[in-house]
């Protein structure tokens, strides 16, 4: 049988992503394939985020930049996978990174399933300087997940997508200001794709005085509460759905301690605590 050869476009909205910028792009060039592609759709940054870009595209043509005015993230990534010719897309923000082996590690599992449409791998919590805060597990995207967390079943940026199935779907809803990775996954939940979750590292998401997810908190928490409440059909899905705005609020209060020194040790412990525990009850 023949299988299409796996290529990846990695699509990167930006605006003004500053100082994170050149990590984002080194993450993903020092790992690109031959005939994969970075899409950068830039509305026209004034932080010297073009110049930046334009010098990387000069030395290596598989990073496609364009600078354009937009309507807005989503509308930046719809624009960037009108351009996609990978047969799998991949979204990087442009202050996060893609991990080291990363498209390794996921042209590895596509080889042993080239039938999937959606996979998922674990991800990366970073502080802004790129300390490790935590890593994570990435889960399959199913309905009862998103309901009942806080956030995506997995981070959108751990996961790939067939590039013809998320174009399928209407790829990424212009009327959300911050939860279009969660509205998209909810519409990934309902077309029951065939998906896998391995456990590959693949994004990074970076935590910063200036990322939506510290300063635009009422709008995520008001937009993944509608959200839920919309996909909920049943009294039983709506209780997921209560469960997971309650733990998003609860999130909300400890972001600041998320990105402390103590943070992670105080998680650790308490993991390890957890497990023992359960080794004593085995």
């Amino acid at each position: 049988m023949t299988t299409t050869p796996t290529t990846f476009s990695i699509l990167v909205p930006s605006f003004n992503p500053g100082r994170y910028l050149a990590e984002a792009m080194s993450s993903a060039l020092d790992q690109l394939g031959p005939h994969d592609e970075i899409l950068v759709q830039d509305a026209c940054s004034t932080d010297g985020s073009q110049e930046l870009l334009r010098r990387l595209a000069a030395t290596d043509s598989r990073l496609r930049p364009v600078f354009a005015a937009d309507d807005g993230q989503s509308d930046a990534l719809n624009r960037a996978l009108s351009r996609a010719s990978g047969t799998w897309t991949i979204w990087l923000n442009a202050d996060d990174v893609l991990c080291a082996g990363a498209l390794a590690g996921v042209r590895a599992a596509l080889a042993d399933r080239p039938d999937l449409q959606i996979l998922t791998g674990d991800h990366r919590l970073l502080r802004a300087d790129g300390e490790v805060i935590d890593d994570f597990d990435g889960r399959p995207i199913e309905l009862d997940t998103l309901l009942r967390r806080s956030t995506c079943a997995s981070f959108s940026g751990s996961v790939v997508a067939r590039t013809d199935f998320l174009r399928d779907l209407g790829g990424f809803d212009t009327a959300l200001n911050c939860t279009m990775d969660y509205e998209l996954q909810y519409r990934i939940a309902r077309a029951r794709p065939r998906q896998a979750a391995v456990p590959v590292r693949i994004g990074a998401l970076r935590l910063h005085d200036a990322s939506k997810t510290g300063t635009l908190w009422r709008t995520f928490l008001t937009e993944a509460h509608r959200l839920r409440m919309g996909n909920a059909a049943t009294a039983r899905q709506r209780a997921l759905g209560w469960i997971g705005t309650g733990e998003q609020a609860a999130s909300v209060v400890v972001f600041g301690l998320r990105q402390t020194a103590g943070y992670r040790r105080l998680r650790r412990a308490v993991s390890r605590s957890g497990r023992a525990g359960r080794a004593d009850h085995g």
